[in-house]
């Protein structure tokens, strides 16, 4: 395997964060990437992401307001606490959100929102750059990459 530059990590199915803005916009920019996310992912794929995240120059983890990302969290503060350069995009739930037809509120949006808040509290007090969306993201990787 080739090594990519970024590792597009964070939420999957059903967003399509990584589709519709990070990938066109990284090979415009002739910026490689490894794109975990697969239409039939298997536990083989555990190694190859492994592999691909290793030997990533940066991690960008899209943390976003349709899926509960809770391991996507996990491993974004793991990578921040070992000193990887990793790039946020952290979005809150909104009360009533559906996600795997499950309708999230009360206390189960207050900790999917705490958690979210949690990262973006170590991800300051660890120097990692949060960005408000995407594009944002990506372009500034795009600029770190191309400088």
């Amino acid at each position: 395997m080739c090594k990519s530059h970024v590792f597009l990590g964070g939420s999957c199915n059903p967003t399509t964060w990584r589709m519709d803005v990070a990938i066109p916009a990284l090979e415009a920019a002739g910026v490689s990437y490894y794109n975990p996310q697969v239409e039939d992912w298997t536990p083989e794929l555990v190694e190859v992401e492994a592999n691909a995240k290793a030997e990533a120059e940066v991690l960008l983890f899209v943390i976003d307001g349709e899926t509960r990302a809770i391991a996507s969290i996990l491993e974004a503060t793991e990578y921040m606490c070992t000193g990887r350069k990793v790039v946020l995009v952290i979005e809150n739930i909104t009360d009533g959100t559906m996600i795997e037809g499950d309708k999230v509120s009360g206390r189960e949006l207050k900790d999917l929102n705490r958690a979210r808040a949690y990262l973006a509290d170590v991800a300051k007090r660890s120097g990692v750059e949060e960005f408000e969306t995407v594009k944002a993201a990506v372009d500034g990787i795009i600029r770190l990459s191309l400088s």
